[in-house]
């Protein structure tokens, strides 16, 4: 299984893991599914979230309106969702793996203050990782086997990330 990330949901994941640093983002991912590959082409941040530096649980109230708004646009799916784990890894928790279902992917973001600059790779564990600004993030993709319903990994693509490197700041005049 392969999750192809576009250029919009890229920015749209580091924006909403960002923004709420040291408690954990949320948001849906938008696409479509074309065989053994997810195509992400917007991830949108859930706003209303409860967030904790663990944990993060959207409202449902205002989840089910987002929902409902996106089932009735046509060509455009959700097909997923996301979420940050501030300052550790992306493994999924137990809540992870239990909110999980098959024809979904879920994508998990490791988010850390920057220690040394990392130009945006491939990793042989099939995420993507990089640096921008003061920020390291390490992007990992999940979904549920249909054959076994075990939890397995996606390789994460994004042609716009590689080699992505923040612009070197200039003194303002």
């Amino acid at each position: 299984m392969q999750v192809f990330i576009n250029e919009a949901a890229f920015w749209g994941l580091l924006v909403s893991a960002i923004e709420v640093y040291k408690k954990e983002s949320y948001g849906l991912l938008l696409g479509h599914r074309d065989g053994d590959m997810f195509m992400v082409v917007n991830a949108i941040a859930c706003q209303k979230a409860e967030r904790h530096a663990t944990w993060v649980k959207a409202r449902d109230k205002s989840y089910s309106r987002i929902v409902n708004f996106f089932e009735n646009l046509p060509n455009l799916y959700i097909v997923g969702d996301f979420h940050s784990h501030p300052r550790h890894n992306t493994a999924l928790s137990e809540d992870d793996l239990y909110g999980m279902s098959p024809g979904h992917v879920y994508i998990v973001m490791e988010i850390k203050d920057k220690g040394k600059e990392k130009y945006w790779s491939y990793n042989e564990d099939g995420t993507l990782s990089g640096t921008t600004d003061n920020w390291f993030i390490k992007i990992a993709a999940h979904y549920i086997d249909p054959d076994t319903g075990k939890h397995r990994m996606a390789d994460v693509l994004c042609p716009f990330a590689i080699g992505f490197n923040i612009k070197a700041r200039t003194p303002s005049r």
